[in-house]
Order: C-alpha cells, then sequence, then structure tokens
C-alpha cells in the first residue's frame, strides 16, 4: 500500500500544472514540450506586452501561436488521478467556528473564511471576496510573479557567465604579466650574474699576480738565507779552529768568499687595490646596466612644426611653455591650429619606450600618446577613439584619465613633480606614472593603435596668471 502511495504520489506530481500547483485542467502541448492549463497559461501571455512574443513561462522558449494544442488524454489521466486521489472533505477546509466551508477570502486578514464569518462586525469592513475569485486573482499574480522570477533568473544567468569570463580573463592576464615579470627580472639577474663573475674573476686574477710575486720574492729571500747560513756556518767552524800560524793562510779571499750581503731585490706591495673591486660598486653596475634596461629613459624631443602657435619650444627641444602667439608660422599640415598641443619628433610603431616630463609647479597639464592620424584643424575629444590615450591636470588637483567614458577621475595620494609615460605598442598599453617613487598611476590597456603614434604634450593655457612654467623632458643622468 505504501509503494503504491508513493507512485500515486509521483504521478500526481508529474500532472501538476507548475503555474497553478494543481493537476492540469484542459492542458495544452507548447512548442517546447512543456504543459500547462490553458487559462494558466492564457492568463500568463495575457499579462505580456503586446510586442512581445508567446513564450513558455517554465523555460521562456518562445511559442510560434498564441493557440497552444491541446492534450486530452494528459488531461483525462490528470482527471482520473483527481478522482482517484479525492477522499472525504478535509476538516482543515472548514470553519473551525461555524464547522461551514470556506468559501470567502479575506484580504485584509488574508485568510479563508466561512459566509458567516463574512458576515460577521469582524469582516463586515474588511475587503472579503468569494475564494474562486481570489484563485483567480493570485494566479494572476503567480503568473506575472513567475515571469519576473524567470527573467530575473535569465539576468542573473548573464551575470553569471560574465563574472565567469572575467575570472578567467583575470588569471589569463595575470599568468602573462607574470610571465613577462620574471622575464624581465630574469634579465637583470643574468646582467648582474654576469658582472658579479667578471668582477670576482678580475680579482682572482689580481690575487693570482700578487701572490706569484710575492711567492717569487719568498724564493729569492729564502736562498739567500741559506747562503747566508751556509758563510756563518764556515765562519764560525774558522774561529773554533786553534790559532795556528798556517791558518792565515788565504784569510783574505776566504773572508771575502763568506762574507756576502742580502740582496732584498724589488719589493711587492702586499695590498690590492680596493676601490678597484668595491667602492661605489653598485653605483658603477647600475651604470653599466642601462645597457639592458628595456625601456630605458629615451630622450624624446619635440617637434615645433606640430606646435599651437602660442607655444614656444627650446631650441634644444626639451621644453615648451605657453607665450605669445608667434606671427608668420606656416599653417602646415602637421600643426595643431585650435588646441595648445605639440608631439614629439619621434614616432614610434613597434616596442617599448619610455619618457620622463617635469610637470612640478604647474596647475594644469595633459600628457600622453596621439595617434599620426588625429585631427589638427578641428575639434577634437581627448579620447581612444580620436586617437588620444592621455592623461590631464585641472585646476590645480583634478587628474582625469581620459576614457571613452564620460569621466574617469583619479585620485593620487602625492602630487607629482614628474610624470613617466610608458608605452608598449606591442601590447596595446599605455601607463602612467609618479616618476619620483615609480607608483603606477593609470594604464590603457588592449589599446588598438594602426600605424604610427607620438609623444603627446598639452602644457594647458596660463589661467588667472598661474601655470607659466614649461614642461620640461627629462634625461636619464649617469
Amino acid at each position: 500500500m505504501a509503494a503504491e502511495s508513493t507512485a500515486l504520489q509521483e504521478l500526481r506530481a508529474d500532472l501538476t500544472c507548475p503555474v497553478c500547483l494543481d493537476l492540469f485542467r484542459d492542458p495544452v502541448l507548447l512548442d517546447c514540450g512543456h504543459h500547462f492549463c490553458r487559462r494558466c497559461v492564457r492568463r500568463c501571455w495575457d499579462a505580456t506586452p503586446g510586442d512581445e512574443r508567446a513564450a513558455c513561462p517554465r523555460c521562456r522558449a518562445p511559442c510560434r501561436a498564441r493557440e497552444p494544442r491541446p492534450d486530452s488524454l494528459l488531461g483525462d489521466v490528470a482527471e482520473t488521478v483527481r478522482r482517484a486521489t479525492a477522499g472525504p472533505r478535509d476538516p482543515a477546509g472548514l470553519c473551525a467556528e461555524h464547522r461551514e466551508e470556506l468559501k470567502l477570502f479575506c484580504e485584509d486578514d488574508q485568510a479563508a473564511v466561512c459566509l458567516v464569518c463574512g458576515l460577521s462586525r469582524q469582516h463586515k469592513a474588511h475587503d472579503v471576496v468569494p475564494v474562486n475569485e481570489a484563485h483567480e486573482k493570485y494566479k494572476e499574480k503567480l503568473c506575472l510573479a513567475l515571469q519576473s522570477v524567470e527573467d530575473q533568473r535569465k539576468h542573473a544567468s548573464v551575470c553569471q557567465l560574465q563574472n565567469n569570463d572575467a575570472i578567467l580573463f583575470i588569471k589569463e592576464r595575470a599568468d602573462v604579466l607574470e610571465r613577462q615579470v620574471s622575464t624581465d627580472f630574469q634579465r637583470l639577474h643574468d646582467f648582474l650574474s654576469a658582472e658579479e663573475k667578471e668582477v670576482k674573476e678580475h680579482l682572482r686574477r689580481v690575487k693570482e699576480e700578487k701572490l706569484e710575486q710575492l711567492n717569487g720574492s719568498l724564493t729569492h729571500i729564502t736562498q739567500q738565507m741559506s747562503r747566508l747560513e751556509s758563510s756563518a756556518q764556515d765562519i764560525h767552524a774558522k774561529l773554533d779552529q786553534e790559532e795556528r800560524p798556517e791558518l792565515l793562510t788565504g784569510i783574505k779571499d776566504f773572508i771575502e768568499r763568506v762574507e756576502c750581503g742580502f740582496e732584498e731585490g724589488q719589493r711587492v706591495r702586499a695590498e690590492l687595490q680596493v676601490g678597484e673591486f668595491v667602492g661605489p660598486l653598485q653605483y658603477r653596475v647600475w651604470r653599466k646596466m642601462v645597457s639592458v634596461l628595456d625601456p630605458v629613459v629615451e630622450p624624446v624631443t619635440l617637434d615645433p612644426t606640430t606646435a599651437y602657435p602660442c607655444l614656444h619650444v627650446s631650441p634644444c627641444g626639451r621644453s615648451v611653455r605657453v607665450g605669445s602667439i608667434q606671427p608668420c608660422l606656416p599653417n602646415n599640415p602637421e600643426r595643431f591650429t585650435l588646441y595648445n598641443i605639440v608631439l614629439g619628433s619621434q614616432p614610434f610603431s613597434q616596442g617599448r619606450h619610455y619618457w620622463e616630463v617635469e610637470v612640478a609647479g604647474k596647475t594644469a597639464w595633459g600628457l600622453g600618446i596621439a595617434a599620426a592620424s588625429v585631427n589638427r584643424k578641428e575639434e577634437i575629444s581627448l579620447c581612444p577613439e580620436d586617437g588620444f590615450w592621455t592623461m590631464v591636470l585641472r585646476n590645480g588637483s583634478e587628474y582625469e584619465a581620459c576614457t571613452s567614458a564620460e569621466e574617469c577621475p583619479l585620485t593620487l595620494t602625492r602630487q607629482p613633480g614628474r610624470v613617466g609615460v610608458y608605452l608598449d605598442y606591442d601590447r596595446g598599453q599605455v601607463s602612467f606614472y609618479n616618476a619620483e617613487d615609480m607608483s603606477h598611476i593609470f594604464s590603457f590597456s588592449d589599446a588598438c593603435f594602426e600605424g604610427q603614434v607620438y609623444p603627446y604634450f598639452n602644457p594647458w593655457p596660463i589661467i588667472n596668471g598661474r601655470n607659466r612654467e614649461p614642461l620640461i623632458i627629462r634625461t636619464l643622468q649617469l
């Protein structure tokens, strides 16, 4: 019996409408294969805007027709199960006080009541409606709630996919950056290892040379000491002999033979030139390290033929300031004629590059990269779509990255007196740094460069007598 009851419950669950949660009544089959009561699916569709296609309330699959196919066989089975599971009326369906059938629904108390309760003083002022009307009303609300939940679930699914894509992107990007960091540091490790090996090898050669000289000197001294000791022994032997006249024979020659002096030879200084191996060792290695730095600080210069007429470029091409309009300048195609802009002389179309610009004292400026194809005669927008990858300072303290978004303010913990601009053309990266401590400010990533790009400089106008200081390109001081 228990097994039969369980099987009947499972069958009832399979024959339950997902909207009204009751056994199917006049069931219909949608194109996606899901079943609903005809009235339930009709209410759901009537609640959708007229310009939207009919869709399955369960899976949101579109339906080609708003008149679904009836499934009479499923309806007969559902009716049979309804009769099979129908038993004596549940006392819970009766009013506990009056033992009457609950035919009314009180909207205020959100409870089913009998006819007697509906006319009582307790519910007289309440909004009381027939139970079947309440069922219809809340089924419609359930349809709308189901549609809203399904829409939210669909939106959540999209957000989940986007989040998963973002996680995958971060992992892949971090792996690429980690390999690049390892490569850059390995170059430094290799350089330092080679320098250390070279210094130690030089020290070894100097040590061996010194030791060879000292050992030679020691051999020379030892040989002379041996001769002196032999002479001393001969003299002692002569002195120990009895004094007889015949001993004086040849005494003068004997004395000349045994009386020898000590020839010290060339003295070898027992020291190493400490300054040759240590001293400012780190500084000397750092100066040589420039040969492996990539990028190194580049000696960028300004191109005066691109400068706005009121910009004065220094003769060395390393600084630019705002001044009076310069007359008789040619209106050549390269020159900017609406904005205080000047470009660098050197174009870039590959590789990694870095330069630093002195901005101390200025209250407004702009730095970055500009494509060779930018418009130089008309109004422009400092954004990547117009060929600019820049950051600016306004009003003395307002920093902003000129992105495609309306605003991208930057919060800096320290105001830079010198700004570093980094370009990795092949990776599409433009980054800005506080060059005084090399802290990162902002980066444009995945930029799509087409053709050559140039360093961009904008000293900004003089405002209320302020911002007269020039932009100065700094070079690496060794």
